[in-house]
């Protein structure tokens, strides 16, 4: 286990001499979380889930296959509804070839039978798909032939195309168009793209425009009404570089404010042009993860808190960006949830329990929960299913100090049940569990819940530092 210094007052031998979550606590603080249970709420995609993987993946021909079982196990687990894009960096650097590969290529070579095989995993897991194509390198005419023949393939599975990667960026950071490369420059280019596309494939369904930060380039492509754009996208990292020294733990537990004007635009473009919007791409530090900080425990409890506050914007859904580092194809991205393991399989990383658990949760629509006192440690979000039941996630973020949140959850009910995500510390890389136990290789999680007491209508959770829960109410 790697670990840093991340937070403010704690010293680094402090840290080192807690052996688990339990000894780190100094000392409680208490919250009173209550419930508005009659309030309509804002109903949960139940698509909501998503993996993002690179373009790349679909060229080594043994990611996205119907034997790599380990995967896929771990991927199913996640619910039977989700979304997986395919994009990224790479995706600028991609070649369709209808027939032969050429004998000699640099860049990444995606081929019918690559489609295939993809399109056979989403059928068994039952996923939608986003499909990106190469606007930076590509043409007009490539992205048509290459549009047509995934939409064979993937038929009812694939949601809509992205034409381009991140074009905010192509004049600056990728540098693939001159440093004058703007919005308007941008649309012009997608409409020929966008035009070539529906030639071949007259009903295509396109999302966009899939930008790293410029969030006003959403609604300037929704503004122009492009025939068959059915779903708004931007990227979102909460922190990066990876390995500046500005990144950290502390930092990222403590992120979930600066992303909120960007969400305020995405939710008034949403209601303007009548779009749903998703994060088609999102992780803790861009370029490719930061070692102690995304791969740990408290990312998971990060990941957790950012899916519930676009749940609650009324968000489609997020990808988390996953897979192999773009640069060094042998070595995982620190933030992936699905990292590999020994023997061929796959493992579940500490980001992964933080989508587990959002899925054991978020189901029905999003209730409003007010706390008492406000604390900026401590992040409470409701869910109130189709049946009645209702289900509090509570997510503890000091690292220092456990918490003590009296629930009024609005409503009786006659049962309640928890379930805990937890680890030995924030800054854990293994054993971390949800239910009090680990995802195996191929998918397999066999949970445990607690049986809670009501005192009249209200339940008293302590929540340890560093942890989070799922309480579930019912009849």
């Amino acid at each position: 286990m790697r670990r840093r210094s991340f937070l403010t007052g704690v010293t680094s031998a402090a840290i080192g001499l807690c052996s688990d979550r339990f000894s780190c606590a100094q000392t409680e603080f208490s919250v009173r979380a209550s419930i508005a249970y009659e309030a309509t709420g804002t109903q949960i995609a139940p698509d909501f889930i998503g993996l993002s993987y690179e373009s790349s993946a679909l060229a080594g021909g043994d990611f996205f296959t119907l034997g790599n079982t380990s995967v896929l196990g771990l991927v199913r687990r996640l619910g039977p509804n989700g979304v997986i894009r395919i994009g990224g960096n790479t995706s600028e650097h991609t070649v369709w070839c209808s027939r032969d590969p050429p004998a000699s290529q640099q860049s990444f070579v995606l081929t019918p039978a690559s489609i295939d095989q993809l399109a056979a995993v989403l059928r068994m897991l039952g996923w939608k798909l986003i499909y990106g194509l190469n606007l930076a390198r590509g043409t007009p005419e490539q992205a048509a032939d290459e549009a047509a023949y995934v939409t064979r393939a993937v038929g009812d599975h694939l949601l809509a195309f992205q034409i381009g990667n991140e074009p905010d960026g192509f004049g600056r950071w990728t540098a693939v168009r001159p440093n004058t490369y703007d919005v308007a420059a941008f649309l012009t280019e997608w409409r020929l793209f966008h035009d070539a596309i529906r030639a071949r494939v007259p009903d295509a369904r396109f999302a966009g425009p899939d930008v790293a930060a410029e969030t006003a380039w959403v609604g300037a492509l929704a503004k122009g009404d492009p025939a068959g754009l059915v779903l708004l996208t931007r990227h979102y990292y909460a922190d990066g570089p990876a390995g500046a020294p500005h990144v950290g733990l502390a930092k990222l537990l403590r992120s979930d404010q600066q992303i909120v004007p960007a969400l305020e635009q995405l939710k008034q473009d949403s209601r303007t042009y009548r779009l749903p919007f998703r994060i088609a791409e999102a992780n803790s530090v861009y370029n490719e993860g930061q070692p102690g900080v995304s791969d740990t425990l408290g990312a998971a409890l990060w990941g957790a808190e950012l899916m519930f506050q676009f749940a609650a914007a009324g968000a489609a859904g997020i990808n988390f960006h996953a897979g192999v580092h773009n640069l060094r194809p042998g070595e995982d991205k620190a933030y992936t949830p699905i990292v590999r393991a020994d023997g061929g399989r796959y493992r579940a990383a500490p980001l992964y329990y933080g989508m587990l658990m959002f899925t054991q949760a978020a189901r029905g629509a999003v209730v409003p929960v007010r706390t008492a006192p406000e604390s900026a440690e401590l992040r409470a979000m409701a869910t109130r299913d189709q049946d009645g039941s209702l289900r509090l996630s509570l997510i503890n973020k000091d690292v220092g100090r456990d918490a003590r949140v009296v629930v009024d959850p609005g409503h009786r009910f006659a049962a309640a049940s928890l379930m805990r995500l937890a680890g030995p510390s924030a800054d854990a890389t293994t054993g971390v569990t949800l239910g009090g136990a680990s995802v195996d290789e191929l998918g397999e999680w066999d949970p445990r819940v607690e049986v809670v007491r009501f005192a009249g209508r209200e339940i008293t959770i302590n929540l340890p530092a560093a942890s989070a829960a799922v309480l579930t109410m019912g009849a």
